[in-house]
C-alpha cells in the first residue's frame, strides 16, 4: 500500500476523518459524534475487490487505531454484516461483539467494539 492521505470533515454532528490509500484503491472513515467524543465509529471501509487479501485493509485499520489513540479515544465501534468474512477479520484486529442483533440494521449486522483504554 502506498502512503495514506488523511482528510478531515466537519459536520453539524461532529467530525469525520477519512484515510485514503494514495492510489485511491482503499479507504476507511472514522467518525466522532459531539455527543460521545471519546468513541470513534468506523462507518465505512472499502478496498477494491482485486486488491483484497494483501494487507491493505489491515494497514488502514492500524492507521485508524493509531490516530484514535492520538485523539485519546477510549474505543472504536463498527457494524459488521452477518455471514461475511468481516466478523472474523475484525476479531483478528482485536474487536469483539457486544450486540449480535443490531436493531438499526434490522438484525443484518453485529455491533463490535475495540477498547483502546480501560474504562
Amino acid at each position: 500500500m502506498k502512503a495514506i492521505v488523511l482528510h478531515e470533515n466537519l459536520w453539524w454532528w461532529g467530525k469525520s476523518y477519512t484515510f485514503i490509500a494514495s492510489d485511491g484503491r482503499a479507504m476507511v472513515t472514522l467518525s466522532l459524534d459531539d455527543e460521545n467524543p471519546r468513541a470513534g465509529y468506523i462507518n465505512s471501509l472499502m478496498v477494491f475487490e482485486t486488491d483484497r487479501q494483501q494487507g491493505i485493509g489491515t494497514a488502514l485499520m492500524k492507521e485508524v487505531e493509531a490516530f484514535a489513540r492520538k485523539l485519546d479515544l477510549g474505543s472504536i465501534y463498527l457494524d459488521a454484516r452477518k455471514g461475511t468474512f468481516l466478523i472474523d477479520w475484525y476479531r483478528r484486529l482485536g474487536f469483539s461483539i457486544y450486540n449480535d442483533n443490531c436493531e438499526h440494521t434490522k438484525g443484518n449486522c453485529v455491533a463490535m467494539c475495540k477498547w483502546l483504554k480501560e474504562a
